[in-house]
């Protein structure tokens, strides 16, 4: 049987899962929204309609424009918005995957003996350690957006499992 701390570590896990599953997938979801606007910023500003429409304009403003355009472009490149996003929604998608195991782990917490359930915690929790390490820290550490996953995830497995807040 499956001891106390087991079954809060089980508890935590899940949580923890469901956590960083939509923190990754928001961030993916933010990284992707820069990487379209600037795109869109560039494509526009590189175009004749934008120049044409500041030829009456004074020349500061399109040697402003143009160097906007210029830095967003650079921006866009080295930040790799884009490249972010894909790692991001990768280990959104991956700590969905281990919730799920979680889900699992936690709906036969009761069948197992104490070594296998903690067999079973510490293999998850490796599994989501290495989903989520490839991701750099600097975008793991938004804290406001990780406060509000974590208040979404356990209004949802609460409401899920009847836990009540």
């Amino acid at each position: 049987m499956a001891r106390e701390h087991d079954i809060d570590q089980a508890w935590l896990g899940l949580l923890d899962a469901e956590r960083t599953s939509r923190y990754y997938q928001a961030m993916a979801a933010r990284l992707r929204r820069w990487h379209m606007g600037l795109t869109a910023f560039v494509a526009l500003g590189a175009t004749g309609a934008v120049g044409s429409l500041l030829s009456g304009a004074p020349e500061g403003v399109a040697a402003v424009l143009g160097v906007a355009v210029a830095a967003a472009a650079v921006w866009s490149f080295y930040y790799g918005h884009a490249s972010k996003a894909a790692m991001m929604e990768a280990a959104g998608n991956d700590c969905a995957e281990i919730a799920l195991c979680w889900r699992n782990l936690w709906a036969h917490l009761e069948g197992l003996d104490g070594e296998e359930a903690r067999r079973e915690i510490e293999d998850l929790q490796r599994r989501e350690q290495a989903a989520t390490e490839r991701v750099p820290a600097h975008l793991a550490r938004r804290h406001r957006l990780n406060q509000r996953c974590a208040q979404e995830a356990y209004a949802v497995v609460g409401a899920e499992y009847a836990v009540a807040s």
